[in-house]
Order: C-alpha cells, then sequence, then structure tokens
C-alpha cells in the first residue's frame, strides 16, 4: 500500500551528528558488502554514504537538518540490499543474535540448512546508544524499557517520543514522529525492509534490544500510522534455554 508523499520536505531529523554516525556506519557495511561480492554498485554506494556522512558531521550549520538528501542515500542502499538478498535466495523475517555486546543479522536461505548472516543495517543507531549508556549486553528487559526511550528522545532526538510495550516473549516499540518516516511512506521500504528486518532505526532497537536482554530477537514487523506519525515496530524475544 502506498502512502500520499505531500510535505515530505519538510520533515526533519534529529540532529545532523546521527544522521552522518549512520550513513558512515552505512558506508561501512557497503564497502564490506563490495568486498565479499566484487559488485561495483556497493563501492559507488559506499563512497556516497561516507562523503554525506562526513559533511554531516563536519556542517551543522542549523540544530535540525533536513532528512530528504539522507533518507533518500537510506534508501538507495536498502534497494541494494534488497537486490542482494534476492540473488542469495534469502527470504523470511531476520533474527538478531547477540554476541556480548555485538550482534548478527541472520536470515533463512530458500533450500538450505543454514542461515545467511549478515551486518545489521541498525548498527549507527545501536552504536549511539552504546556511546550514550555505555556496555548494554545482558542490563536486562527492565533496562531497557527505562533508558532506550529515554535516549532515543531525550539525547539522540530520534523520535518525540518512544514507549515500550508487551508481555512475555512479544515486546513492542511504538515511535512518535521517528527521524526516518521519510522511509515509512516509501512503498519500495513499506513492501521490502519494514516487514523483513526493520530500517536503520526499527533495526537498531532490534538490535540493542538483543544485546540487552541477551537474548535471540525475531523482527516481525514495522508498521507506520502516516494519520498519527507514529511507527510501531513488533519483535519477538526467544525463549530462555
Amino acid at each position: 500500500m502506498a502512502f500520499p508523499s505531500a510535505g515530505l520536505s519538510g520533515i526533519r531529523t534529529g540532529s545532523s551528528r546521527i544522521l552522518g554516525v549512520a550513513l558512515i556506519v552505512t558506508s561501512v557495511l557497503l564497502f564490506a558488502v563490495a568486498f565479499v561480492t566484487g559488485f561495483l554498485p556497493f563501492e559507488l554506494a559506499s563512497l556516497v554514504a561516507f562523503v554525506l556522512g562526513v559533511a554531516l558531521l563536519a556542517v551543522e550549520l542549523e540544530d535540525r537538518v533536513r532528512l530528504d538528501l539522507a533518507a533518500d542515500s537510506m534508501v538507495g542502499y536498502l534497494r541494494t540490499l534488497n537486490g542482494t538478498l534476492k540473488s542469495m535466495r534469502v527470504s523470511g523475517k531476520a533474527t538478531y543474535i547477540p554476541y556480548g555486546n555485538e550482534v548478527r543479522m541472520v536470515m533463512e536461505q530458500d533450500g538450505a540448512s543454514s542461515r545467511v548472516e549478515l551486518p545489521p543495517v541498525g548498527s549507527g543507531i545501536h552504536d549511539e546508544l552504546v556511546e550514550q549508556l555505555g556496555v548494554l549486553s545482558d542490563k536486562g528487559l527492565e533496562f531497557f524499557k527505562l533508558w532506550i526511550p529515554k535516549t532515543l528522545t531525550d539525547n539522540l532526538s530520534t523520535s518525540d517520543e518512544v514507549k515500550v510495550s508487551g508481555e512475555g516473549a512479544q515486546v513492542e516499540v511504538s515511535m512518535s514522529k521517528p527521524f526516518v518516516r521519510r522511509l515509512c511512506v516509501d512503498p519500495f521500504v513499506n513492501a521490502n525492509v519494514c516487514c523483513r528486518m526493520g530500517c536503520p532505526l526499527a533495526a537498531g532497537v532490534a538490535q540493542t534490544l538483543a544485546v540487552t536482554t541477551g537474548k535471540e530477537v525475531r523482527f516481525e514487523s514495522c508498521t507506520y500510522d502516516p494519520r498519527s506519525r507514529t511507527a510501531k515496530t513488533s519483535l519477538t524475544l526467544a525463549k530462555s534455554g
């Protein structure tokens, strides 16, 4: 379902710093994929993301910057990543698996018994949270519920308000006016990314949940309501033992 795009040019991020960091991390991930696959477009996309990231970090002309250019760059990366996943016959939902303070994103491969391991698309957001809160490994779900929303809103300005809810293994993270909502209304991202692994913000939340709880986290979905401008990310924690 395509959402109306009117007024997207007015959407703004919380800060240029977090976008710069996210783009540089994206550049590194693209370069790693380019090194493995030898695919030239990955190298070119990596260079573009790196230049944009450095520019946003070096030149902060205003406290809040327009998202359009950075979001368009992210869409390009996500399109390329989706194409690669298709060529590798990767399907299904992403699962985020913690290794200490690090996380791997894995997905099923059609016709194969093993899973494909990939760099998480939300590493930029996760690294910012680690920088703000320190080592997060095994802090627990209650710590996640209390401190991740505060940090995402007060320190990183990624959303106006973040709420964590759910019972048992089900966790839902609601984000009001997320800075990536330019991506939320993109038909391609909505159809191929939001339902599988999450955009950089949603994936970063899933990645952080995996590290904080020490459990595997299955990405279920992320939906966006353009009227309330609220994104809701649904995640499932693996059972202990």
